[in-house]
């Protein structure tokens, strides 16, 4: 298990000024020359993420862990010396092992909502997911703020991205639920793709001086890995477990396929440090698609019954109250309205509204014998 380093903004500064007035001047921007977009006075102005609580970006223990080690352990240190944009490349590649602990929090909390059957420990459980995506928000803002503390001319799009980076992250710290159920959830989700697509854009168009292959290709997969997750959490809220577990699976897939060996030169690291990133891309994959497929599909297949039948509906509108569930639980400080509906649709699922109760719908659904208790 490996740690990873924490920002802790002040919360209630940010909470007064709002996010048209979180703009920070980060280390060496101050000295850039060059152009100014009127704002900072410098070529590329740096918005960091909002206000967040102070809570740890440890690792989350799951089927990713060795993974995270060979990003972080092996792929980091040797990225860190490459000329020009060695620094904001091993931030990049930091955030990228983070934005994966988000998997391995939602990977464990379904396999703790199927075997204790207990919805206040699944929704425990996804605040880990919620901590890795501001950790990973922060840890991408401080890179793309090091890459333009490095350059004299503006970099297209980055603020753009800085600015899509600090909304969702708010919208993480606060987890709001709406007066329409399911609906914050979707509004995260939508604000994660435009992330992933700005993030794209900005890769594929960096200045000539700090267009660097690798650089390149690790920002393109952190946008990939924001794509993904937001079809991830879409999966959980629309409570379809075959998708979801395809979706982590296709994520996986993507590094070993963005970071190939082959690449380890044009890219300007040792093949010994991308070598292990690579396997471990590979075997993941397999790990989760054997393990989260195993248990993603029957689980949620069992909520969506007692949920449905708990509010006389039909199954599908199920994943409404759900979704609320999962929004509210990617941050233990959420609203009062958070706080109500994830208590309500907890109440569902331990059969206090009455209805069909989540253990005896989890038995029905794999076969009468609950699986063991993963990692």
């Amino acid at each position: 298990m490996h740690s990873n380093s924490k920002r802790v903004f002040g919360r209630a500064s940010a909470q007064h000024l709002g996010l048209a007035g979180i703009v920070a001047m980060t280390m060496g921007l101050a000295a850039c020359g060059g152009g100014s977009d009127g704002v900072s006075g410098v070529a590329n102005p740096a918005i960091i993420p909002p206000a967040i609580p102070p809570k740890t970006c440890n690792n989350i223990a799951g089927n990713l862990d060795v993974l995270q080690t060979a990003l972080t352990g092996q792929l980091r240190p040797a990225v860190q010396s490459l000329p020009t944009v060695g620094v904001p490349a091993a931030a990049a590649t930091t955030a990228l092992s983070q934005t994966l602990d988000t998997v391995d929090a939602i990977s464990n909390a379904l396999t703790t909502l199927a075997r204790t059957q207990n919805p206040q420990q699944f929704s425990a459980q996804l605040t880990g997911a919620g901590d890795s995506l501001l950790c990973s928000g922060a840890t991408l803002s401080d890179a793309l703020s090091q890459l333009a503390s490095s350059q004299s001319v503006p970099i297209p799009g980055l603020s753009v991205v800085q600015q899509t980076l600090a909304t969702a992250s708010q919208r993480v710290a606060d987890g709001l639920v709406g007066t329409a159920p399911g609906g914050d959830l979707t509004l995260l989700t939508n604000q994660l793709v435009a992330l992933a697509a700005q993030l794209k854009a900005l890769s594929g168009n960096l200045p000539t001086q700090v267009n660097q292959p690798y650089l390149r290709e690790v920002l393109a997969l952190n946008a990939t890995a924001f794509d993904s997750l937001a079809l991830i959490l879409n999966d959980l809220g629309t409570l379809n477990g075959a998708k979801l577990s395809n979706d982590v699976t296709a994520l996986l897939l993507s590094g070993a396929t963005s970071l190939p060996v082959s690449l380890a030169t044009q890219f300007g690291v040792p093949t010994s440090a991308l070598s292990p990133v690579t396997t471990q891309f590979t075997a993941a994959a397999q790990a989760v698609s054997a393990g989260v497929g195993a248990v993603a599909a029957p689980t949620l297949q069992a909520v969506s019954a007692v949920l449905g039948a708990a509010n006389g509906t039909a199954l599908g509108t199920a994943a409404l109250p759900f979704a609320d569930l999962i929004d509210g639980s990617l941050t233990s400080t959420g609203s009062t309205a958070s706080v109500g509906r994830v208590t309500q649709v907890a109440q569902q699922l331990t059969g206090v509204t009455g209805g069909l109760t989540l253990v005896t719908a989890l038995l029905q659904s794999f076969g009468g014998v609950l699986p063991p208790l993963g990692r």
